[in-house]
């Protein structure tokens, strides 16, 4: 079960990000820098490079998974910034694997954690043992979560979020010559939008 609002949300989930990510500044691709390219498939099964998505809108590249709770609990912000920026700009998920799994060690800590907000909201996701059941798990979090963006799926060696910083819910803001942005380790839509003011007035 997911919190209706974000009021309700806010009650139970801290302002800030959790664990430290001492990783991600030498980990993670450059500001300034080309967007690494990949090729994954969307919750459809459909094929879809970086490339082919990058060229006539800025890019906002999101990459996390349903059982973390600083990409549920920000979507809220982020459908704004989607009903704001409407046509104007292309919002993509890519759906990693699991922060939290109830059933294996978390890949950010040497232990299973399943956070307290994980079980006040009912969030009770397994690691995923094949492409077919993240891609079904990819699917249950784009339908729940409501968002307007497009769910690409990462690969079950998880190329993609380690090549992009292997952070929980890292965000990123892809210019129309494929160039990043914008960085963080910790999606922030504040700062994404500030971002995409800029490219589009430019």
């Amino acid at each position: 079960m997911l919190c209706a609002s974000q009021s309700a949300c806010s009650l139970l989930f801290p302002t800030e990000a959790g664990e430290s990510l001492s990783h991600y500044d030498t980990e993670a691709p450059l500001q300034a820098a080309p967007a690494p390219e990949f090729q994954l498939t969307d919750i459809d099964g459909n094929e879809v490079a970086l490339q082919d998505l990058v060229g006539e809108k800025p890019v906002v590249l999101q990459l996390g998974s349903y059982s973390c709770p600083v990409f549920r609990y920000r979507r809220f912000d982020i459908q704004k910034l989607q009903r704001d920026f409407a046509d104007r700009v292309a919002f993509v998920v890519v759906y990693t694997q699991e922060a939290h799994p109830v059933d294996a060690i978390n890949p950010y800590a040497d232990r299973i954690w399943n956070p307290v907000i994980n079980k006040v909201a009912g969030v009770n996701v397994p690691e995923h043992t094949s492409a077919e059941q993240r891609r079904a798990q990819a699917s249950q979090a784009f339908e729940l979560m409501e968002l307007d963006s497009r769910f690409l799926v990462d690969n079950m060696d998880n190329s993609v979020w380690r090549r992009y910083g292997a952070a929980p819910s890292a965000a990123y803001v892809i210019d129309l010559q494929g160039d990043i942005r914008l960085r963080q380790p910790w999606v922030y839509p504040r700062e994404i939008r500030k971002t995409l003011n800029k490219i589009l007035a430019e």
